[in-house]
């Protein structure tokens, strides 16, 4: 009985260890497993010669097996197996298989021979000097006897060759560098000889008929066209330069270079050859400062969830969604003539600064409205002059009561303050103002409101954008020029100084955020060109003071 007992727990023990055995075994498939894989299946070796194919993905743990050695030996070192081919029977063939920790398996067919003719993967190259990826060719000695020795005949020195693997992976690499012909012989030590034919084309160079003067524009946003003269077709753009004074657009062999703002700046191109142009220098110079003349015809608008730019969504952290407890409007503009509730600057049924109702405002009364009429403050008569530049700005700070209305909302003509003394009616106490609100889209408009009645009757140089309140003496002092560098609070500046035709004014805060500014006809919103002919020349010498 105590025997059988024994018996029975050895019996356990071994199926206990058969089971472990099989755990370590695995059959199902790991979930790291890589496909194992060679470089070269097959293979021919003179005898006596030595040969090596790398491993070039698999398990590790690597092991090689010959299954004839009296033809082909094999050894392993990491990724790379050696294969000796070894003296005996002309014309003899062998298999090395190849095993990773895995079990999975790679088989090698190893041909021999007492002497191979000398045979190459390929005869003839074509390659581009200078077009990374197709100036290169690697040379692969396909059957040979080992042994081997290169001669480069190149009177054009339009390639150069590499010869620094030819010993361990019968191979070699020929570049590139110039148009021309070449040719390449290989030799072994049997005296057997092959030859390498090379035909080299040089890509041509980028030129444009730009190159040697650069690009001059003298208008803020004037473009001018460069042609390209040579090169090798599907251009773009490779480096575009400072984008905050150029944009650039590529149609076919023309690059058109519309300016943004004063300054200088280069850029280059590159081809289907991977060829870059020499820099393309451009300078932005405007020779004179232009007005837009808007008379009766036409308006400007922008829209604030427009807004784009790198510091978009830090700007609008800082605005709370372009939502201004504190803020700042400026408008330099030339009234020439008076109109029924003529539009200055603002957001039509929600916050406006506009002229009077009283005869076509021939009394030259400036008015700002609120939501519904229930804001609604005017000036006395004469609050601007006909045919004059005038300086307005609109200082609103929220934090003020609605009964504070000459504090809350200050009104600034050429750097001071005109009180609101005709009209107060304030049933609306503002807590912010929200520039994405109102109707007419929610757009902040210069000179059309509404209807198509409400035009400015004159002529817009600067609008800027504040989320700070300005003092009267910034306001004086930058009135008819922007002199502050890096000023704190801009949040948009239009310069309508474009002198060239143009459907939109760029954004001028030089900043990582932009907002541009659209033309429109009196009678629509849509996107107009202004013609040159409405531009004028603004005066130099500062027109008021």
């Amino acid at each position: 009985m105590k025997v059988m007992k024994y018996f029975v727990f050895a019996s356990l023990l071994c199926l206990c260890a058969c089971s472990d055995d099989n755990d370590n075994k695995n059959n199902e498939i790991p979930q790291d497993l890589v496909e194992l894989k060679v470089d070269a299946s097959e293979i021919s070796i003179a005898q006596g010669d030595t040969r090596t194919v790398k491993i070039t993905s698999g398990n590790g743990e690597y092991v090689v097996t010959s299954a004839n050695e009296e033809v082909v030996t094999a050894e392993v070192d990491g990724d790379l197996v050696t294969l000796t081919a070894v003296e005996g029977q002309n014309n003899a063939q062998g298999v090395v298989y190849v095993r990773d920790k895995y079990y999975q398996r790679a088989k090698i067919l190893v041909n021999t021979a007492a002497e191979f003719e000398l045979k190459l993967n390929k005869t003839l190259f074509t390659l581009y000097s200078q077009v990374e990826g197709a100036d290169e060719a690697i040379v692969k000695i396909y059957t040979g006897n080992g042994g081997y020795s290169l001669e480069v005949v190149d009177e054009n020195n339009c390639i150069e060759v590499d010869q620094s693997t030819l010993e361990d992976s019968e191979s070699f690499i020929v570049k590139g560098i110039a148009q021309g012909n070449a040719e390449v012989k290989i030799t072994d030590r049997k005296g057997k000889e092959a030859f390498v034919n090379l035909n080299v084309i040089a890509p041509k160079q980028i030129t444009t008929d730009a190159d040697e003067k650069g690009v001059l524009i003298n208008a803020n946003q004037g473009s001018r066209q460069v042609k390209i003269l040579t090169g090798n077709g599907e251009y773009q753009i490779h480096d575009a330069g400072d984008s905050k004074i150029i944009r650039l657009e590529v149609y076919g062999n023309i690059v058109t270079v519309t300016g943004r703002k004063a300054g200088e700046t280069s850029f280059t191109l590159i081809d289907a050859k991977k060829q870059i142009s020499q820099p393309i220098h451009v300078v932005i110079a405007p020779e004179k400062r232009w007005y837009m003349n808007l008379g009766r015809d036409y308006a400007a608008w922008t829209h604030f969830g427009e807004m784009t730019g790198d510091g978009l969504e830090s700007i609008k952290a800082a605005t709370n969604d372009f939502k201004l407890k504190k803020m700042t409007w400026e408008l330099v503009t030339r009234i020439d003539g008076t109109n029924w509730l003529q539009t200055f600057i603002g957001k039509e049924s929600y916050f406006i600064l506009r002229g009077g109702d009283w005869e076509n405002n021939k009394g030259r009364q400036m008015e700002l409205v609120g939501i519904s009429d229930k804001l609604k403050l005017r000036t006395g008569h004469g609050a601007f002059e006909l045919g004059a530049w005038t300086h307005i700005a609109l200082v609103v700070d929220c934090s003020k009561g609605k009964d504070d209305y000459n504090e809350k909302y200050k009104l600034y003509i050429n750097g001071k303050q005109l009180q609101w003394t005709d009209t107060h009616k304030t049933d609306i106490d503002y807590s912010e103002i929200d520039l994405c609100a109102g109707n007419d889209g929610g757009r902040v408009s210069i000179g059309k409101a509404s209807d198509n009645r409400r035009f400015l009757d004159g002529a817009i140089l600067e609008a800027r954008i504040w989320y700070v309140c300005r003092t009267e003496e910034q306001l004086k002092a930058n009135a008819w020029n922007l002199e502050e560098v890096n000023p704190e609070g801009l949040l948009a500046r239009w310069d309508f100084s474009a002198g060239a035709p143009v459907a939109y004014i760029e954004d001028g805060t030089n900043s990582d955020h932009e907002l541009l500014m659209h033309i429109s006809k009196y009678d629509s919103w849509n996107a107009t060109e202004f013609p040159m002919s409405r531009f004028g020349e603004a005066p130099i010498e500062v027109p008021f003071k």
